[in-house]
């Protein structure tokens, strides 16, 4: 079993980011932690909280103090039964290495603003290409589970950890992967 805590469009409220990932933990172990974009702020300020998960990040339209450092425009996550096998880093359009056997299920995590997010037509289409069953996007700032149909991957945004002002509370989630088993829980600061 492997257990991610989710997260995008932070804008540097480094405090919100602290309260969400004492939140997951409570949950239990985290393996990893996924940031969809928008951090707004440089890496470092994440690192300074020497958090013993590893971080895994894409740019969003609002990253450029990320460059050149984390240059990642989209991640491909392999899941195995055991973990984490692999994270290959690609360029907008730029194609994936093939899916193992072994593996459970291939996120696809990107920020969303390319691809016309929240409409889920060519987030769904860059998955087929990726061979990617699962798809973790931002920038929308709005919660969202979406099996699809049959054949489609799943698509989750986690929220923002930034609401605006009487908008609602911070959303993240947490991803429960279980052999074949995708489960995502909502959380709310």
């Amino acid at each position: 079993m492997v257990r991610l805590m989710v997260c995008s469009d932070i804008h540097a409220r480094i405090g919100h980011f602290q309260d969400a990932v004492v939140a997951a933990r409570a949950g239990g172990l985290v393996d990893a932690i996924l940031i969809a974009g928008d951090l707004q702020m440089p890496m470092t300020a994440i690192d300074e909280l020497n958090l013993p998960e590893p971080i895994y990040l894409v740019h969003g339209n609002n990253d450029a103090a990320l460059e050149p450092v984390h240059p990642a425009d989209e991640l491909v996550i392999d899941v195995t039964a055991s973990g984490i096998a692999s994270v290959q880093a690609l360029a907008y359009h730029e194609g994936a290495a093939a899916r193992d056997g072994d593996v459970a299920h291939r996120i696809m995590m990107t920020h969303g603003h390319t691809y016309r997010a929240p409409r889920l037509v060519r987030l769904r289409q860059r998955a087929a290409t990726l061979d990617a069953d699962v798809v973790i996007y931002g920038h929308s700032h709005r919660w969202q589970v979406d099996a699809g149909g049959p054949a489609d991957a799943l698509v989750v945004n986690s929220g923002t950890l930034m609401p605006k002002p009487g908008s609602g509370r911070c959303t993240f989630m947490t991803m429960v992967i279980d052999g074949k088993d995708v489960r995502v829980e909502r959380h709310e600061l």
